[in-house]
């Protein structure tokens, strides 16, 4: 039935199978949430509850345009599909988010609350984040459909994990899909908080959980060009760089006028392929791996141009790479972190740990290069936990 705006689709024996369930599992009962009338009761009936799980589907992959395309919400028993393409105001959902009794369990959180921050300015207060449990407790793997099948026994369909939810309308087997992300996570939310409470480490959860609600506000400015960040810029000489960047600056702006993610227009090979050994023709380029006779019908004398165009720059004119920031020559410094690392390596295995969860490398190295002196000064450097500090900042500063 329709009931102002809200689609109710109760499960039946003649409905397909959840991608997130097991052979004996229908698919979980949900709401598709179309209208602002119905969000808001959707908020009230969400208000009753103090834990509640969270997804989201966004266009990235397949739009230039990054949206928010669906916000998936389930309690222990309902599972409901906001759209927020339907629905711009969401400020009454982000008041139910913000609260501190409110826990929202989220798979891999750090993504979701970040496009809920960046368009809609949500700001998630209480997170359980499944995968970073996953993490503390060093499960063999941590995805969700691992982690699902583990415990649960639920085995995960993946078949529409990389389709554009920026489609409309969406078709039913879609929505069956997105009401599964969120229907199971609070049941495994339950056993992993049990496990890490028998191993003790439920502090060091609730520490990193802390950390999650920040940081889509703390995010750093990344003021280097777009080109440059792509995967094996940094190896290319200057007079390459110049080709990069003008071939990449054609291929963002028909992706914005297309609003198509700019991987499907050319992609990131390609444009390596293209600064690396410059073609000389539209043919050259037509035989290239990766490129199509329909992109080059299309884009052939466009490419050639911006080509030519970074050919032609002066020297004055090529895109230069900062240097990285150099210390003073420190002798000891390498043999420092080689037993940095050993002792790391020790503690991983002692306590049944991931390398990371004791120490990253680059905190080692920090540890290294700053030499600090005792607890207080260990604990002092950016990125240091609290846990980590108490339960192996001692037997780190033992080494030094």
């Amino acid at each position: 039935m329709r009931r102002h705006g809200t689609y109710y689709l109760a499960p039946s024996p003649e409905r397909s199978r959840s991608p997130l369930s097991s052979p004996l599992t229908d698919v979980a009962a949900y709401e598709l949430i179309t209208t602002a009338p119905a969000l808001d009761a959707c908020v009230a009936r969400l208000a009753q509850e103090h834990v509640i799980a969270l997804d989201t589907e966004a266009s990235s992959f397949h739009r230039y345009r990054e949206n928010v395309c669906l916000i998936q919400i389930s309690t222990r028993e309902h599972t409901f599909l906001i759209d927020p393409l339907s629905v711009k105001d969401l400020a009454s959902l982000g008041a139910l988010l913000a609260q501190t009794g409110m826990e929202v369990v989220i798979h891999d959180a750090d993504y979701d609350l970040r496009i809920l921050a960046r368009h809609h300015g949500i700001r998630v207060e209480n997170v359980f984040d499944t995968l970073v449990a996953a993490e503390l407790l060093n499960e063999p793997e941590i995805g969700l459909a691992a982690l699902l099948g583990r415990y649960q026994g639920i085995q995960v369909n993946k078949k529409f994990q990389k389709a554009d939810w920026s489609r409309r309308p969406l078709p039913k087997d879609m929505l069956d899909y997105a009401a599964g992300d969120t229907s199971h996570l609070i049941a495994l939310r339950d056993i992993l908080e049990k496990k890490l409470k028998e191993k003790s480490r439920w502090t060091w959860a609730e520490e990193e959980f802390g950390l999650l609600t920040d940081a889509p506000f703390n995010l750093p400015v990344n003021e280097e060009p777009p080109f440059l960040r792509m995967k094996g810029a940094k190896m290319l000489k200057p007079p390459q760089l110049a080709i990069l960047r003008e071939v990449h600056a054609w291929r963002e702006g028909i992706a914005a006028q297309q609003d198509r993610a700019p991987f499907m227009i050319l992609g990131n090979d390609v444009l390596l392929s293209l600064a690396t050994d410059p073609p000389a023709s539209v043919q050259d380029i037509a035989s290239r791996k990766g490129v199509s006779e329909r992109q080059v019908g299309k884009h052939g004398q466009r490419i050639l141009a911006a080509v030519k165009k970074g050919q032609s720059l002066p020297k004055d004119q090529w895109p230069r790479l900062e240097r990285p920031k150099r210390w003073d020559r420190d002798d000891d410094y390498e043999e420092r972190l080689k037993r940095l690392k050993a002792k790391r390596d020790d503690l991983t295995r002692e306590f049944d740990l991931r390398p990371g969860i004791v120490a990253a490398n680059q905190l080692l190295m920090e540890i290294a290069r700053t030499l600090p002196g005792d607890l207080t000064a260990l604990a002092a450097l950016p990125g240091l936990r609290r846990y980590q500090v108490e339960h192996f900042g001692a037997e780190l500063l033992k080494v030094l």
